[in-house]
Order: structure tokens, then sequence, then C-alpha cells
């Protein structure tokens, strides 16, 4: 089924089921469906065609979903544009996927008209206050009506394209079908357990993986709450008061709202399936998590390419120290060498998938990149990983982020695990810094808990009895805080660019 279907159908078969909670706003599946077509119906009318693609510079607001919705439902492309990257970079994607309209948020207005090239003719539609040169968004939906345009869409049209991050280069836009958003929603809730009366709390940054925000309570006919900031509090009132069973996050996130917890008093007893994707989550953290909520944590592995999760565990089984779980529900996974071998349990090597739900390659690719990641029907992630003989898989690092330290490999991953086993630390960030001796070194980044002071001396010897010496961070530095991207993850890059 296609996103359009599934919308059509919740509307007619529960049209006063709520979809989408957003602050005091509750909007039912009548009400969005009606507001997705007169969305669709005004951008026909203007002219919009089949494959025109439109630019999504939004937050997690319910716009970002009518908007998203709409343009498929009228045989258009979504694409949503990530506001935190370099006007260069923005430039170069818009310049990329020539977008007929671009959808933008009143706080993004100014950066949006300083990305958009004089050779473009990008009509833009402003939510919230309009400025001259904007169509405002009420007054298109105004144009609109209500009925469904019942345009032919198929499961394999293109409905919209996925950006990467970028953090090794300029993003990649996957080419996203109907069918990869439905296999990967679908291997979510089979493997996930997920039910009808869930209620969902999404996190992903609004520009990352935006269909997960939606498509899996939109499949169950579910509800959708969205918040707009991050911040522990803000996350905490909305799962005591929306009554949240599953919600997707990263660790760090799930730290906070410990914390949060011990100076607060809210109901987190609806919360079942906490999920946690984007970064490593510590055996000690998940074990805290259970003893204070009787839920544990459940890690997650997932890529823009694979339109989702492709690896996790099942709610009912515990999860083996560090492993990201099993592939779900119709995704192949193997571990091969640089030949493309097959490794047997236990080796190192790069994570490839195959499925349904995998993409088949990138949107105006100049540069050759889909024909390096996808080969005879498989992505090659660019991840290291392992797997165990009793198929769970655990990620080691990214190729890209291997160093050599006199000519030995070492994860940083495998370092910050370590540090994270610290009590006193909370957060840490391994990069790798040039050193005349040895090539590179490890250089380790940490924050610690409640400002718990720690010495150099008492984290390297915490450290010496759980790593070789040639792993060791040979360089530290405590501060207060680390630089994060939009989707809460710790921004490496940005760290490295203190070195250049």
């Amino acid at each position: 089924m296609t996103l359009v279907e599934i919308l059509e159908k919740n509307a007619r078969e529960t049209p006063e089921k709520t979809a989408i909670i957003f602050h005091d706003i509750k909007i039912n599946y009548r009400e969005l469906n009606d507001t997705v077509n007169k969305l669709s119906n005004s951008l026909l009318e203007m002219g919009f065609g089949k494959g025109d693609r439109v630019g999504l510079m939004l937050p997690r607001i319910p716009e970002l979903v009518i908007g998203f919705l709409a343009v498929a439902k009228s045989q258009g492309i979504a694409v949503p544009v990530n506001f935190e990257l370099t006007e260069e970079n923005i430039k170069t994607i818009l310049n990329s996927i020539s977008p007929r309209y671009l959808i933008v948020h009143s706080q993004f207005l100014d950066l949006a008209g300083r990305c958009i090239s004089c050779n473009l003719q990008v009509q833009i539609i402003s939510v919230g206050d309009c400025g001259k040169k904007c169509a405002s968004w009420n007054d298109i939906l105004n144009r609109g009506n209500t009925n469904n345009p019942n345009l032919e869409i198929g499961v394999d049209d293109i409905v919209y394209l996925n950006f990467t991050s970028g953090s090794t280069g300029n993003s990649k836009g996957a080419i996203t079908t109907n069918s990869n958003i439905y296999w990967n929603t679908i291997a979510s809730i089979e493997t996930l357990k997920l039910k009808r009366d869930d209620v969902h709390l999404c996190m992903f940054a609004s520009f990352a993986h935006p269909h997960e925000i939606f498509a899996r309570p939109l499949y169950l006919g579910g509800t959708m709450v969205l918040v707009d900031k991050i911040y522990p509090k803000s996350i905490a009132e909305a799962i005591s008061n929306y009554r949240v069973t599953c919600m997707m996050g990263i660790a760090p996130i799930y730290e906070n709202l410990l914390e949060v917890l011990e100076h607060n008093v809210y109901d987190f007893s609806s919360l079942r399936i906490p999920e946690s994707g984007g970064m490593y989550t510590r055996m000690e953290l998940i074990e805290r998590f259970r003893q204070k909520l009787g839920v544990p944590i459940i890690p997650v592995w997932g890529s823009t390419e694979t339109t989702g999760i492709a690896l996790a565990s099942d709610p009912d089984v515990r999860v083996p120290h560090g492993s990201v779980g099993k592939p779900c529900t119709s995704y192949e996974v193997k571990i091969v060498d640089e030949d493309g071998r097959e490794l047997p349990p236990g080796e190192t090597g790069e994570m490839i998938f195959k499925g349904p739900a995998v993409v088949q390659g990138y949107y105006d690719d100049k540069v050759g990149n889909s024909q390096l990641c996808f080969k005879s029907g498989w992505y090659y992630s660019g991840d290291l990983g392992r797997k165990d003989a009793e198929g769970n898989f655990y990620f080691v690092e990214r190729k890209s982020g291997m160093m050599k330290v006199a000519g030995l490999k070492v994860y940083p991953q495998e370092v910050e695990r370590v540090l994270l086993d610290h009590p006193y630390i909370k957060e840490v960030a391994v990069i790798p810094v040039k050193d005349r001796l040895r090539g590179e070194v490890p250089k380790a980044i940490v924050v610690t808990k409640n400002g718990k002071v720690l010495t150099e001396r008492e984290i390297l010897a915490f450290c010496r009895e759980r790593l070789a010496n040639y792993k060791l961070p040979k360089i530290m530095e405590i501060r207060e805080s680390l630089p994060k991207t939009g989707s809460g993850k710790i921004n490496k890059k940005a760290l490295q660019m203190e070195h250049i």
C-alpha cells in the first residue's frame, strides 16, 4: 500500500481517531486527510506535475506531515532539506533537485532566500509570518478543496528523496519509493510488536528519516505526538500527558530522562517500546532504564539507504551486551571482507543489506556513489560490524572512522564504549588527531556526570585495565558539553574541524 492509500483508508474507517497531537492541537484522520487534500488540490491547480520536487524546510510540526503527504498525493517528490547544513551545502541540494516549490517555516525564510540560486525558479510557501516574495501557507490551503485528487500512484513511484547527513562529504539523496517505506514500516511493526492503539513519539530531526515520524502510526491507524523541542522536560511531559507507548530517540535522551525522573514526578507507565538508534547505547543505561521503568531500551540500527531500521531486537528478548539485534523482517544482512566474501561469526567486516526496503540508488548521482554502494542487489553500508553464533549483529565503527595508530587498527567506538562504562562519564567522543611518530592517535573528549571532577590520570588508569596500550587515548580533554547535530547525535565532524 502507498502512503496515500493508507491515509484515505484511515479517514474512511476511523475518521474521529486522533492522528496528530502537537501541544494543545489535536488533528483526527478526517481533518488530516481534508487538509492534505486542500494543499494537494491547490498545488495541482497551480500547475504542479508528476515528479515535480517540493523542498521542505520545516521543524517537527504538523505542517511537515501535511506537506509530505500532500506532495505524495500530487504525484510529486518531497525533499526534506537539512537547515543545519552550511549555506553552500543547501545550495548544492537545491540546485540538484530544482524544486518547483519550497515550503519553509518563517524562521528559515532568510536562510532559504540566500540559498536559492538566481537560475532557479522557486516559489516559497511560508508557514507562519510571510514575506513579500512568499505565498502564505494558509492562503494556499484556503484555495484548495477537500476532495481526494484520486491520481494514480504506484507502489514503485518515488515519494521522496531522503538526503544523508553528509558527514563524509556532500549529502546524497536516497531515492525512496512508496514500496521502500511500506516494507520498512511493516518490518518495524512486526519486529517491535507495535499495536494499533500505540501512541508514538519520534524525535528524529525533521530532515532525517522524516517518514519515520509518521509512517508507523499512519500504517497502524495510531497516533503520533510531535514535539518541536527535545528538552528532557518537554519529552517527559509529552510521555506523561499523552500516554506515549512507543518512542524513538538516541542514548543521551534516555540518559537525560532518567535524570529528570530523579527530580520530578512523571507518569511513564504507558511506555513499553523505548527504541534507541543512531549511536551506541551502553548496557548500563539499558539496565538502569529497565530497573527504573520496568522496560529495557531497545537498541536498533538503520540508515538512510535501508529506509530506517534494519536491525532490532524482539522487545521480549534480552539483548546481548552491545548488540543492535537481528535482521528485521524482509532484510538480509551479511558481514563481508574487502572482496565481498561473507565472513564467519566473530570477524569484523562491512555490513551489507538486501531487501525490498533498501533503496536502489542516489538522485542526480554525478560522482557514481550508486555504483560504489549498490552492487548485485546489495547495499554496502560503509559500516563495520560483526555477528555472533546466534545471529546477533554488533556495530563496530564507520569504515571512514577507523584510525591507524602506528599501522594498527583502532576503532573510536570501541574506545568510547570503554570510557562510557566509567561511572562518572556521561558523554564522550573519540577522534583521530595527527601524530608525527604514529601517523594518528586517539583523542578523547569527555563530559562528566553532574560536573564530577575527573583527572586525566584517573581516566587513563580506567582505560589501561580494558584496552591495549596502542588503543589508549593519547590526548584527553574534559568539557562541559559536546556539539550536537539536529537529531541530537554528537557532531564529530565539528570536533575534527577544530584540528584542521
